[in-house]
């Protein structure tokens, strides 16, 4: 009887065995070295992640302190606009009561009839920007100029 137990006992034991090691978690080479793959893969992955993330974060902390620099920046020019503009008021109301006074100073130059006394005006002085030359002897010290003469030997680009 010993003898027909043998030859079962011999395929037995080692079936036996190789169950006992798979259950128990022993594994291929092949898939031993795909795990070990698949890890160092996820590995390098998360480490890639991590330096993105890092380079992100920095990224964000630059664009917050350039958001808090260009508000400071918005709000001073903000300030040099304001200003910029009360100076323009403040020139515009200069202009309006410097025109006022020459409206008085040629009310009062006018004669008790009614005629204008003649008002003596500098050599050379061209008339200001928002009022055109009235008389005829401001026209022609204006084209006897020394610019005018200068300029009356080059002949202008728009001539023909």
């Amino acid at each position: 009887m010993m003898s027909s137990l043998s030859p079962i006992r011999k395929v037995a034991c080692p079936l036996f065995l190789c169950v006992a090691l798979a259950v128990a978690g022993c594994v291929t080479q092949e898939t031993y070295k795909a795990q070990v793959i698949r890890t160092n893969n996820f590995q390098r992955q998360l480490a890639e992640e991590e330096k993105r993330s890092a380079d992100l974060t920095a990224e964000i902390a630059r664009l917050k302190n350039q958001v808090v620099e260009l508000e400071a920046q918005n709000r001073a020019l903000t300030a040099q606009l304001k200003e910029a503009k009360a100076q323009v008021v403040r020139s515009l109301e200069e202009v309006g009561r410097l025109q006022d006074e020459i409206k008085q100073a040629r009310a009062a130059a006018v004669a008790p009839l009614g005629a204008a006394a003649p008002i003596s005006k500098a050599r050379g002085v061209a008339p200001s920007s928002t009022e055109p030359p009235d008389r005829l002897d401001e026209l022609k010290d204006n084209a006897a100029s020394p610019l005018m003469k200068s300029n009356a030997g080059t002949p202008s680009p728009a001539a023909p």
